[in-house]
């Protein structure tokens, strides 16, 4: 309650007034496209210290482009060195580089700001850089997304902290980001002082603003099918995400593997499960 009532007194400068529009620069191997022909586009966003891509979010770039969606990379890592893509970048991305602020939330912010055309798209991603893999194809899940008659869906949910979609990825169906209240949302967002305040003001202040504009949501894999009563899925029930063909793991287990009861386990369960050694998608 404390967080809470704080956030309501706190008027921190907006996203989108914060950053000139000279400091968020766009590179592309050739052509940036016209987003208003396109029927999908996904949205990463991104940031590393050295500036560096790993082979996670690059290996989900990739995953993307294939499946058809025009995809931009929104960077916060900040200097006027290009990005270091593990494996090389793919010529069809487009990246976008800004300034430090606000999150991922910011970035997809910049994003929608710079290509509003983007919300008319009729399937809009966006993701964030917290999961490790794919390890393997996410089609079964695209395809999900393609499917759902919802407005809007997500991968997983969760009921920590109150019932909310988990905004490592979130989809958004048949134009649905031109509803004014959600392009008010995202016009709003804020520098937040730390990742706790953004998830309170804007991953749990999504969810809420869906359920007072009755939204229809929809969840590829539900939390009741992985965990019990508020336990985080992605956290907790990462072994049981996998049973369930999730090829993620986030990356929060394989830095610091005490954050869960069996996180020691997880590079030895992707070996056995992918053949991958954890440590290289980083």
């Amino acid at each position: 309650m404390i967080l809470r009532e704080a956030l309501r007194n706190t008027r921190r400068p907006l996203v989108l007034h914060a950053q000139q529009p000279a400091s968020v620069r766009v590179e592309r191997d050739g052509p940036v496209p016209d987003f208003r022909r396109a029927e999908r586009v996904a949205v990463v966003a991104h940031w590393d210290a050295e500036g560096r891509v790993a082979r996670s979010p690059r290996t989900l770039v990739e995953s993307l482009i294939r499946a058809g969606y025009e995809t931009l990379l929104v960077s916060a890592a900040e200097g006027p060195e290009p990005l270091d893509w593990v494996g090389g970048r793919p010529g069809a991305v487009t990246v976008l580089r800004r300034p430090n602020l606000g999150y991922d939330f910011g970035s997809w912010a910049t994003a929608l700001g710079r290509f509003p055309e983007v919300l008319r798209a009729n399937m809009v991603l966006l993701f964030n850089d917290s999961m490790a893999g794919p390890f393997a194809p996410i089609d079964g899940l695209l395809e999900h997304f393609r499917l759902s008659d919802a407005d809007v869906w997500a991968m997983t949910d969760t009921r920590q902290l109150g019932h909310h979609l988990q905004s490592y990825c979130i989809g958004f169906k048949g134009g649905s980001l031109e509803d004014a209240s959600l392009r008010g949302f995202w016009s709003a967002i804020r520098i937040e002082p730390t990742r706790e305040a953004v998830i309170e003001r804007y991953e749990l202040g999504l969810s809420r603003l869906l359920v007072r504009r009755r939204v229809v949501v929809d969840v590829a894999i539900p939390s009741w099918k992985v965990v019990d009563g508020d336990d985080n899925p992605t956290i907790i029930g990462w072994r049981r995400l996998l049973d369930l063909g999730f090829p993620f793991v986030k990356r929060q287990i394989l830095r610091e593997p005490d954050i869960c009861a069996d996180g020691a386990e997880a590079p030895g369960e992707l070996r056995d499960r992918f053949g991958v050694e954890a440590g290289e998608w980083l």
